[in-house]
């Protein structure tokens, strides 16, 4: 069985590591998984040995909150208590400033006991305000998860104990006269330093509290999209009701201005709607009687009466929501070293303190200064930096992917996506329009008349083309069907046929002078068809299923990119060599007449090439090898088997439902423009992973021998309170460089957009 929780009160990786690790423990639990960003937990366990309430004890027991996912309590209260807390601690820091450095400035302060006894009141105050560091440390070093708030009481703690002890020893005598930093006789205390340590951690905790909430804000513009109450028509009367209770087949009138709040199909009306929130792009839709409308379409301009098909959960813009915000608590393979140091984190950099506090006391005998270093260990360290390097940007990259209309179902299939090499695409309806228009007429007026009237009475797609490539026309009699030939019907009294050569030569029509037009239309893969009564051919059309009007420019988009596009299609070779060299495909990146067991073996085959080739290369030539991964982009059920062997499978979002089901991520518009946005925003998501990832090693690294007096030769030492605000600021580093992935679109997005509206 699979369960999903969620999660409050992580501060950092190390609790997120603690968390698996305790819940592991439990018999009849097969995994679990924990997400930082998502604040959430995947358990795979036997209902049989273990209960979802045992689960969620032992999380509890950890110190943190477990429930049932999707009910997580109300944020703004967290939030709130940790700026009051960073704000009475400031208020009671400032004098406490006053008492124990005033002296170092020359401003005047008391002396002995009343000075002390200040110290001591302030100090023991802001600890009290800030507890919540020292239950949670205490309480998740008893059940062997210790995380940042461990290192953080015992930072703050061992300054504040060691002052106490100190004080009390010196004014007892019992410890000779110690100078401290100021100069000043008395013993060196620290308490400014423990009640600076969790004032600037509060701070920063509040700090970085509100930065990943920014990060969810794309999905939050999501979910606001959906209307709060719906404009029916029950029982012939038109009504509001709340959005919670409409039904499939209910009426749903929407006027310009207002959000469609189902996904369904128009009966009356006639709109314009703006569908850039789900397909990122700007032009408007018409929309009118047959047109299928999705969820949170803006009406810009006219009147619709929706019959619903899909309500609430069941929505497009519901079930992206869903699939943006599993995809952004979904953990990317580069995250695994992040998660594996982090476990070990904690302990670790305890055992540094305790080091580095016996080398100083052993060299120099001095208490202060070793306790001084021992301490800064402990509070410079940051694995909160470390665990959120990579989630932070998965969430950010994921939320702002879906304003683009990019939907990406995991973070895996985002980070492959930045190293893609090899681009498979269907032709139909992924490269072309997949229907077929009237690309070629030769005849005059009459002639189209006439081809509208045999043609306006029959179902086939031919037949609709035809139709509204002539617009209007003359009403046919006796029409009828000849399969796989064409049509034979009466106009005004008089016999026409439309059809292809083939219905031609039955009727022992001749071609005559449209033998050449015929063979060069044929060469191009235009489908031929007649127009001719019993005197001979006077018109010819040329059909085709035409280019997207994005396709040549996202092809060249993607070869710049470094991807090489490839065509796969079930089409005969004529008609998709010509629209290969119309889009821009290179020579031998074409492959025609495939069923769709042939998709799968180019796919497979070009998978396990790029595979063998990565395998034969180090480690630093693998990642940095063209030889990358392979894409297939398609929209149909025969597409479904190469989707889904590919190593990122992209759906088109107009597509079939089984192939959107198969797919690694889906281009909701279904415009192939799409594509080369997706690569790019995963190439700037990995640069941001790699830049924060380094970030968080690189200040460990230096941070923390820098912190243990590494340098105080040279005269370079930090205090405890420096060391917090390095810790506190290194964490925000790293969720504000996310955040760049939120600000606007990718490189060239509004030039690719704009060059796709003007061709357009």
């Amino acid at each position: 069985m699979k369960r999903k929780f969620s999660v409050t009160g992580m501060m950092c990786a190390a609790c997120a590591a603690g968390i698996e690790r305790a819940v592991k423990k439990l018999d009849g639990v097969e995994s679990c998984e924990v997400s930082l960003m998502g604040e959430s937990m995947e358990v795979v366990f036997d209902a049989a040995k273990v209960s979802p309430e045992q689960i969620k004890a032992a999380v509890d027991g950890l110190g943190y909150r477990a429930y049932d996912y999707g009910k997580i309590p109300e944020k703004k209260k967290h939030e709130l208590t940790l700026l009051v807390r960073f704000l009475v601690s400031l208020v009671l820091l400032v004098p406490l400033m006053y008492f124990t450095m005033g002296g170092m400035v020359g401003i005047p302060t008391p002396h002995g006991w009343l000075n002390y006894g200040f110290q001591i009141g302030l100090t023991t105050i802001i600890l009290a305000v800030n507890y919540k560091f020292f239950t949670s440390g205490v309480r998740a070093v008893f059940h062997g998860a210790p995380n940042m708030d461990t290192l953080i009481a015992l930072g703050s703690a061992t300054s504040y104990l060691y002052s106490l002890v100190v004080l009390i020893l010196h004014e007892a005598g019992a410890m000779g006269e110690m100078a401290d930093m100021g100069g000043m006789e008395g013993p060196a205390l620290f308490f400014e330093s423990a009640a600076m340590i969790v004032t600037l951690v509060c701070l920063g905790k509040f700090l970085e509290d509100k930065s990943k909430k920014r990060t969810g804000r794309e999905l939050e513009k999501l979910t606001r999209l959906a209307p709060e109450t719906v404009r029916i028509v029950r029982d012939g009367t038109e009504c509001e009701v709340p959005m919670s209770e409409v039904e499939v087949s209910d009426i749903v009138i929407v006027k310009q201005g207002e959000r469609v709040a189902v996904d369904g199909e128009v009966l009356e009306g006639h709109a314009f709607a703006d569908e850039s929130a789900l397909t990122g792009e700007s032009l408007p839709v018409e929309l009118s009687e047959g047109s299928r409308v999705k969820s949170s379409s803006l009406i810009t301009d006219g009147f619709l009466k929706i019959r619903a098909e899909k309500v609430g959960e069941d929505t497009m813009l519901a079930g992206i929501v869903r699939m943006v915000r599993e995809a952004g608590t979904s953990k990317a393979p580069i995250q695994k070293l992040a998660d594996k140091i982090a476990a070990v984190f904690v302990p670790a950099v305890t055992i540094i303190a305790i080091v580095t506090f016996i080398i100083w006391i052993s060299v120099t005998g001095d208490a202060a200064k070793a306790v001084n270093y021992g301490v800064c260990v402990l509070v410079i360290s940051c694995p909160c930096a470390l665990g959120l390097a990579t989630p932070v940007a998965i969430m950010a990259a994921t939320g702002r992917g879906a304003r683009m209309g990019i939907l990406f179902k995991n973070a895996e299939a985002l980070q492959k996506s930045a190293k893609i090499s090899h681009v498979f695409l269907d032709k139909t309806a992924t490269v072309t329009e997949g229907r077929p228009q009237v690309v070629y007429f030769s005849g005059d007026e009459i002639a189209k008349k006439v081809a509208y009237g045999v043609e306006k009475k029959l179902n086939h797609p031919l037949a609709q083309c035809i139709v509204e490539f002539c617009g209007e026309g003359f009403e046919a009699d006796e029409v009828q069907f000849v399969v796989r030939r064409g049509a034979v019907a009466h106009v005004n009294g008089k016999t026409y046929l439309l059809g292809n050569e083939a219905l031609m030569a039955e009727n022992k029509i001749s071609l005559g002078k449209w033998q050449e037009t015929f063979e060069t239309l044929t060469a191009e893969g235009k489908t031929v068809l007649f127009l001719a009564d019993m005197g001979g051919v006077f018109a010819v059309f040329g059909l085709a299923d035409t280019l997207k009007a994005d396709s040549k420019s996202a092809i060249g988009e993607l070869r710049a990119l470094g991807c090489t596009p490839v065509m796969l299609t079930g089409d005969n070779s004529a008609v998709a060599k010509h629209i290969a060299a119309e889009a821009g495909f290179a020579d031998g990146c074409v492959f025609a007449e495939l069923l769709p067991a042939q998709k799968l073996h180019e796919v497979q085959k070009k998978r396990q090439e790029n595979e063998q080739a990565r395998s034969q290369k180090g480690k630093f030539q693998r990642e940095k090898a063209t030889c990358g991964y392979v894409a297939m982009a398609g929209d149909g059920i025969n597409d479904a088997p190469a989707l889904k062997e590919a190593d990122v499978g992209i759906a088109m979002g107009n597509g079939t439902d089984v192939a959107i089901e198969t797919a690694d991520a889906v281009l909701i518009g279904g415009e192939i423009s799409a594509l080369p946005k997706a690569i790019r925003l995963a190439k700037k998501t990995m640069r941001i992973i790699k830049q924060n990832l380094f970030w968080a090693f690189f200040y460990n690294c230096v941070g923390i021998p820098v912190a243990a007096g590494a340098f105080a030769a040279l005269g370079f030492a930090l205090a405890p309170w420096m060391a917090a605000a390095a810790m506190s600021l290194s964490s925000l580093f790293v969720t504000c460089n996310a955040l760049r992935l939120t600000l606007g679109g990718t490189k060239n997005s509004k030039n690719a957009k704009r060059s796709t509206n003007s061709k357009s």
